[in-house]
């Protein structure tokens, strides 16, 4: 099949509009991140800075993984709608800015799945610009896209991995601390989840010789967010 070359009016489009993406991305997350730091007066400061974190990583340039990574901390975000998870976690960055009651509650949620998909969407479309030779999940007969963004799936999975384990044991670390550290641990366990399981997917579904040590980073990811909440519903029913 013939292949477009990346000058290509069309994919030069197409990046124009990933970098507007991406921007708007991270000026969500950073208002969000910012505020939620605001109200509570640094308090609890973990969970706003995984949101500050990720707004950074979306202006340092354009990425299309890390739309996987704004898919998954907004699915990631629903666990704290779980009663006892914000005992276990702390409390929800973005519940913290409303006072809401269970109407707001569900239609926040709806929001957050409704921003979920987008950015999904958004993930699954800008892929193409990695190049869709030995791409997973694609149509056989899409026309054979070059790489105009520099494709770093490999590293990202190497830091995916990390980013797993490293939750994991700061998960497991947990146990032993009293009650403010613990949670405080546990919320950077799940914001390494977040990481884990968002760049896992973002370069488990782009062309990756990594793509096995990927799909890992998402088990380790998932076990770490597991291990989190487990760890501190345990405490909390030992406690009470």
């Amino acid at each position: 099949m013939t292949s477009v070359p990346p000058e290509h009016p069309n994919l030069q489009l197409a990046l124009g509009r990933l970098r507007r993406t991406t921007w708007l991305w991270a000026v969500l997350f950073a208002a969000l991140g910012g505020l939620s730091l605001a109200s509570s007066r640094l308090a609890e400061p973990v969970l706003p800075l995984i949101w500050l974190v990720i707004a950074v990583l979306l202006v340092s340039r354009p990425e299309p993984a890390y739309l996987a990574l704004v898919a998954v901390a907004w699915g990631f975000s629903l666990v704290f709608l779980i009663p006892g998870v914000r005992d276990a976690l702390g409390s929800d960055p973005i519940l913290r800015l409303f006072a809401v009651g269970t109407i707001e509650t569900v239609a926040l949620s709806v929001v957050r799945v409704l921003l979920l998909v987008t950015a999904w969407n958004q993930f699954q479309f800008f892929r193409l610009l990695y190049g869709t030779q030995g791409a997973a999940g694609l149509d056989a007969a899409l026309p054979d896209i070059p790489e105009v963004v520099p494709n770093r799936a490999a590293r990202l999975s190497i830091w995916a991995r990390l980013a797993g384990f490293l939750g994991v044991m700061a998960a497991l670390a947990s146990v032993p601390l009293p009650a403010e550290p613990g949670i405080a641990l546990r919320g950077a366990a799940y914001g390494a989840a977040v990481f884990a399981v968002g760049l896992g997917l973002g370069s488990a579904f782009v062309p990756n010789p990594r793509r096995g040590m990927a799909l890992w980073a998402v088990g380790l990811g998932s076990a770490a967010l597991l291990a989190a909440m487990l760890v501190g519903r345990a405490l909390g029913a030992g406690s009470g």
